[in-house]
């Protein structure tokens, strides 16, 4: 019988960051895939969504995912420490021309005829994270022989990702503007990642009246995604911290507005904001803070404030039970998503304001 279209969709996979996984299959949906599988917990940098699309060109502009692949292998990881050698060997001719046809239809060829290996091991292996790069560039050497083996900017780059007891092995067809994004152009220590600041976005709902307000706004990340999540009466966000408010008018730019104020005496009339989305700081993310339970007190309580009544409010910590105990009565919380950011624990409260 004839295959059917959705039988004959590409496979792929996408890295995203552990907790968001949900939010990150949703969108990918909407952009035309078929989620079939997510996996998680084997590591603490990412998870694995699998997914078909009749499309790469969609995929490279997803917002809450880190990295999307074209599936060139999905097997059993063998024992032994011959395993990388004869999980590279299973690569054939077909396969990697097929996912060098997705790569190039989003990232037309450039930087030469040149590639690398790279790998990712969990779990318990009698192998090393270099044995299974080695295997896997000799494996695309062989199937490419007029191509080189390269570092640093490469055209094509062959992912490798042992997930204990299970070997996932793809062609990178995103760049790194994917996660980074184009317009982080100001850093600071620990800002946050774009993918993260999208996903609280997302759970805050937003809508295109919305006065939006990230009241301790760091590098101004968050501010960004909200303007690129879709149109919002006003976006606005401050900082203590001159360097602060000058990253996010960079990052920012004229997508909303940036003024330097302290976060516990915010110039805004009780409930003038809408939706507010805050990563305040934390002791393992920054340097310890003393007072910090006093730094939170204060600032929800202003949150609560300036927030009009069954207003959104997310708050992303590294304290939860801290946080979760000075929390104003004003604020009533929905849920409480678990995340590891950069593999330390975070968790993202979602509440409303009475």
């Amino acid at each position: 019988m004839p295959k059917t279209k959705r039988a004959a969709e590409p496979p792929y996979f996408a890295h995203v960051v552990p907790g968001m996984e949900d939010l990150a299959a949703a969108e990918l949906v909407l952009l035309g895939a078929t989620v079939r599988e997510t996996l998680a917990g084997f590591d603490k940098r990412d998870s694995i969504v699998l997914f078909t699309a009749p499309d790469p060109a969609p995929l490279v502009r997803a917002t809450l995912v880190e990295d999307v692949f074209a599936l060139m292998l999905d097997a059993p990881t063998p024992g032994g420490p011959r395993a990388p050698k004869a999980l590279a060997a299973t690569i054939d001719r077909a396969t990697l021309e097929r996912a060098m046809l997705a790569h190039h239809a989003v990232r037309p060829k450039s930087g030469g005829r040149s590639f690398r290996a790279v790998a990712r091991v969990a779990g318990k292996q009698m192998f090393l994270r270099e044995d299974a790069e080695t295997a896997f560039a000799r494996a695309i050497g062989k199937l490419l022989p007029r191509w080189l083996e390269a570092k640093g900017h490469v055209s094509l780059e062959v992912w490798v990702q042992v997930a204990g007891v299970r070997t996932l092995a793809g062609l990178r067809i995103s760049g790194d503007e994917l996660a980074q994004r184009k317009y982080k152009r100001a850093h600071l220590p620990a800002s946050l990642k774009p993918t993260v600041a999208r996903a609280l976005v997302a759970l805050s709902e937003p809508r295109r009246d919305d006065v939006f307000l990230d009241p301790m706004c760091g590098a101004g990340t968050i501010l960004r995604e909200r303007a690129d999540a879709g149109r919002a009466a006003l976006v606005l966000g401050g900082d203590v911290e001159a360097g602060a408010v000058d990253a996010a008018v960079t990052n920012a730019r004229r997508s909303a507005r940036v003024l330097r104020w302290d976060a516990a005496h915010l110039p805004l009339v009780d409930r003038s904001v809408d939706v507010i989305v805050c990563n305040p700081p934390y002791g393992r993310q920054h340097e310890a803070i003393r007072g910090l339970d006093r730094l939170y007190a204060r600032t929800t309580r202003e949150m609560a404030r300036v927030l009009r009544p069954d207003g959104r409010c997310v708050l992303l910590t590294g304290e939860p039970a801290l946080l979760f105990r000075v929390l104003p009565p004003a604020f009533r919380v929905l849920t409480r998503r678990r995340m590891l950011l950069r593999g330390l624990p975070v968790t993202a409260f979602v509440m409303v304001r009475a």
